[in-house]
């Protein structure tokens, strides 16, 4: 039986290809549980360079998820803040 709900079909600004949509809720999430790992760098001070990579990388996640609206394009595989 095919899905009763048909999703948007979204289009990059930069390429004009297929953007999907990613869930907002599961990227804040981990963006949020990845900024708030680097806690055991406190204690640990072997852990400040994989706990700085991990706030970068749970920044971008947050960034993606709010402003990027979780679409991410197949084509230039990046995200669009613009549209």
């Amino acid at each position: 039986m095919p899905e009763a709900t048909a999703q948007k079909k979204f289009s990059c600004p930069s390429c004009c290809g297929e953007m999907v949509q990613k869930s907002k809720t599961r990227l804040i999430v981990v963006g949020l549980c990845m900024i708030a790992s680097v806690a055991i760098a406190w204690f640990v001070p072997f852990f400040w360079v994989p706990g700085f990579v991990l706030v970068l990388t749970g920044i971008y996640l947050v960034v993606w998820a709010t402003l990027g609206k979780a679409r991410w394009c197949r084509n230039c595989k990046k995200f669009s803040i613009s549209g």
